[in-house]
């Protein structure tokens, strides 16, 4: 299914979240594919940032996550989450009770809130009382959380506010055999699961619990039951 913002298509791609040590998939993030006239792939963060007002902001952002939550739906069969992620102009521009919207999408779907894993960008994290804000109303509307780190030293300043379920932080700021790096990831682990992103090779110095993400472990890729959809368009959703 794709979405259709002012003559623009937007469609998913889905990036697998695994458990390293079996290969279970836990989940997967979706990613916004975007095509203008003549299928011209255009940068999801170009049309985004085009949009200044924060109205079509917000009602882009929804359309996007409710494009991926239909192709989500109609391809994945078992209780896997779906990680979704938010602009970071969204959690500003929404003064109060994010994610209320979404949930009346997701109920009309019949897709519990709590296989939807939103995703707030590294940017939030240096901000961490709208934050803590922001991710407390959405776990209040029934929604699981994830952050993303700039490095693991940025957890020190936000492990006593943030309330998420998971942090996500890239492999290359990881440093192999740094003890610092060691304890932080297993201080994160003792209050939320661990999520290592971008990596390109498979590794097992993780702690017990976290999962991994990269092309190590799949590339994001159009799920087989929607590579060749009927096409539908949501037509500028929530305008």
């Amino acid at each position: 299914m794709v979405g259709d913002w002012f003559g623009c298509e937007l469609a998913s791609v889905f990036q697998p979240i695994v458990e390293p040590a079996g290969g279970r998939i836990a989940g997967f993030e979706a990613y916004l594919r975007v095509h203008g006239s003549g299928e011209r792939e255009l940068s999801p963060w170009a049309l985004f940032s085009s949009n200044a007002d924060d109205g079509r902001l917000i009602a882009l952002d929804r359309l996007a996550r409710t494009v991926h939550a239909l192709n989500f739906i109609t391809s994945v069969e078992d209780d896997g989450l779906l990680f979704l992620n938010v602009h970071g102009r969204l959690l500003a521009a929404v003064s109060e009770d994010h994610g209320a919207a979404f949930r009346k999408v997701l109920d009309a779907l019949g897709l519990p809130p709590d296989r939807i894993v939103i995703e707030t960008p590294v940017s939030a994290s240096s901000q961490p009382d709208l934050l803590t804000f922001v991710l407390r109303n959405y776990r209040l509307n029934g929604f699981c959380t994830a952050v993303n780190l700039a490095s693991p030293a940025q957890w020190k300043a936000l492990s006593q506010v943030v309330p998420a379920h998971y942090v996500k932080i890239r492999g290359d700021t990881l440093t192999p055999g740094d003890e610092g790096h060691a304890e932080t990831l297993q201080s994160i682990a003792q209050k939320a699961t661990v999520v290592v992103t971008r990596l390109e090779e498979k590794t097992t110095a993780l702690p017990a619990s976290a999962l991994a993400q990269g092309y190590a472990y799949g590339l994001p890729a159009q799920r087989a039951a929607i590579a060749g959809p009927e096409r539908f368009a949501l037509r500028c959703f929530a305008r």
